[in-house]
C-alpha cells in the first residue's frame, strides 16, 4: 500500500519503501538490520522492524503496519535505516497525512 488515504488507528495493512540513489534502486539484501522510523506529527518517532519485500536486491522494504502505529491526525513521517557491520544508511523521509476515520 503506499502512504495515501490513511485514517488514524488503520493497521494491519503494508508500508513499503525503495532506498534508490540517483534514482535507482539499491541492493540491500546484504544488510541485516532494517527498520522503518514512524514519526508522529509532534515529533516522536517509533523504531519499528522491518523486512526485505523480496530478496533484498529490488531495494524495497516492507512493514506491517500494527494496531495502535497510527494513533494521531496529522502530518507523519516515515523513513527507512538499514545497517550491517560497518555499514548504516538512512532514508529521505516520506511524509504522510493521517485523516480522521471516516466511518
Amino acid at each position: 500500500m503506499s502512504w495515501n488515504n490513511i485514517q488514524v488507528d488503520d493497521y494491519g495493512w503494508v508500508g513499503k519503501l525503495t532506498l534508490k540513489q540517483d534514482g535507482t534502486a539499491v541492493d540491500i539484501s546484504s544488510y541485516t538490520t532494517l527498520q522503518f522510523i514512524l514519526t508522529n506529527p509532534v515529533e516522536v518517532a517509533t523504531v519499528k522492524t522491518a523486512a526485505f519485500d523480496s530478496d533484498g536486491t529490488d531495494g524495497i522494504l516492507k512493514y506491517t503496519i500494527a494496531d495502535g502505529d497510527i494513533d494521531t491526525v496529522g502530518n507523519w513521517r516515515v523513513q527507512a535505516r538499514i545497517s550491517k557491520v560497518g555499514s548504516e544508511i538512512t532514508s529521505d523521509s516520506i511524509r504522510f497525512i493521517v485523516q480522521e476515520r471516516l466511518d
